[in-house]
This record gives structure tokens, sequence and C-alpha cells, in this order.
């Protein structure tokens, strides 16, 4: 899968046909206004439209927009026309578009994303919470929920020597999802509470066989957006990967979370 931004800029190309064939209409809507060029006047200049792809298959969509259909407010930016075609439900794609889009308002100096529906407990499931109610351009109640924006801090934890229990080796099954095999190692910090009350989880990185225990340094953390806790990534082989090779590497679990993922420097680990 892959994300494309497409911006004021771009060349929309075959996207826009794509997006009418959903079965909503506020997908034909989105068509419309990005092939008559109002897009932009509506929503605003700095206005982006977010795609998840497969080569040529369009799995999810979504806006991030200055302005929404919430009139006359200050809150910005907004996530907006929210789609999952069909065959791809079920397994939050979405949750990718908007973890591309928390990271592009955090660059962008924000401190809240948010969004409008008249779906209540739908949002919550990707790290939103309710606000209040309010008035569509309609003059029809929304709810409208916010996800605060955040850059936490792991100088402590980035480069620090740990050990711990390995309780799903290699090569084993996830215990609730037996479809779910285990690429790398996973246990827990021993004598360490993460934010679910539970052992702080880690990956580790490094070995070719099933462990039952480890020692290693923490190269990176696994912020999760939509959940209570982070995950750690920690390597025993005392080599450094970078982003890409970590994403790839625990992409088996967290493809169905939204997270950031921040990695040490060769500094942490002098």
């Amino acid at each position: 899968m892959k994300i494309l931004e497409l911006s004021q800029d771009d060349d929309k190309g075959v996207w826009p046909e794509k997006i009418g064939k959903a079965d909503w209409k506020a997908g034909k809507y989105l068509e419309k206004i990005l092939s008559d060029g109002s897009f932009y006047t509506l929503c605003g200049n700095k206005s982006r439209l977010l795609l998840l792809t497969e080569g040529q298959n369009l799995i999810s969509f979504c806006t991030l927009a200055e302005r929404d259909e919430v009139p006359d407010t200050d809150l910005t930016p907004w996530i907006g026309f929210v789609y999952t075609f069909p065959p791809y439900r079920g397994k939050r794609r979405i949750g990718k578009l908007i973890e591309r889009a928390y990271s592009i308002a955090r660059e962008e100096g924000h401190s809240c994303l948010y969004v409008s529906t008249d779906q209540p407990g739908l949002y919550e499931n990707f790290g939103f919470t309710f606000m209040r109610t309010m008035k569509d351009a309609n003059g029809n109640e929304t709810l409208v929920h916010k996800m605060d924006i955040k850059t936490p801090d792991y100088s402590g934890i980035l480069g620090r020597t740990v050990k711990g229990k390995v309780d799903r080796p290699l090569g084993s099954a996830h215990p609730e999802h037996p479809d779910m095999i285990y690429p790398v190692n996973y246990g827990y910090v021993e004598n360490l509470i993460a934010g679910d009350g539970e052992g702080q989880d880690v990956y580790i990185l490094g070995e070719d066989k099933p462990l039952s225990s480890f020692t290693g340094k923490v190269i990176a953390v696994c912020h999760r957006l939509n959940d209570v806790e982070d995950k750690w990534i920690a390597t025993s082989d005392g080599r450094l990967y970078d982003k890409e090779e970590i994403r790839s590497k625990i992409s088996f679990q967290e493809q169905y979370f939204m997270s950031e993922l921040y990695i040490g420097t060769p500094a942490d680990h002098a």
C-alpha cells in the first residue's frame, strides 16, 4: 500500500474519477469540486487530498482541509470526506490516512486535528475524543471531535539497555489471531509497566531464531495514536535500523494501528 498526497499544485490524473465511483454521494461531490477546480476555493488553498492506494487501485481517501462543513469557526485543520471502498473495509485502513494527516498537521504547527461526523463512537477508534455538538452549513447538528497533536520526549528511552522475557517468539502465532505469525521476537521489559497496565512491550530485532529472553538497546519507539501504550523496538546486534526497515519489520501488527515512529541517533547508542 502507498499513500499519495495530492495538493493544489499536483496533476490529479485519474483519481477524481475513481473517487466518484464511491457508493456515497459525498464522494461524487468531492469528484465534482476536484474536477471543476472549486475544491480549494471551498476548503482552503493549503488543503490536501490523501489517497491510500495499491497499484492503480484506490483503497481509501480523505481530505485534510483548512475549512470543513462547520462555518464561522477558527478550528483548523479538518479531516473530511472519509471513505473506504467496500472490499477493503474492516481493517481500519483509513487510519493510515489519518495518521499521515496528523503528521502533516504537526509539521505545520497545529495543536489539534478535527473531524465533523454524524456517527457517534466511530472516530474514538482513531484516537479522537468528542468535543461538542455544533451546527453545519445547513443548520444541522454535527458531532465535532478532536485529536490533540503531541511531540513526546523519548530522550530517556532511546539508547537504553533493557532486559526482558519473550512471550511471543519468532515464528509463533498471535494468541487471538492465529493467522498473524510473528516474524520477529516480541516480549516485554521486566519490572516496567506500560500504559495498558501490563509489561512494556518490545519488538526485538537482530535475531533469526526464537528467543525466551533478551537483552538489547532501544533504537526506536512506536507511538500509537489510537492506543494507550507505546511499543519499543530494541536490537540485540548493535545495529541501527532506519525508519523504513523498522516499519517493515513491525508492520505485520502495527498496520492495524495509527502510529508515529521515533528513532534514535548514533549518539543514543554511543
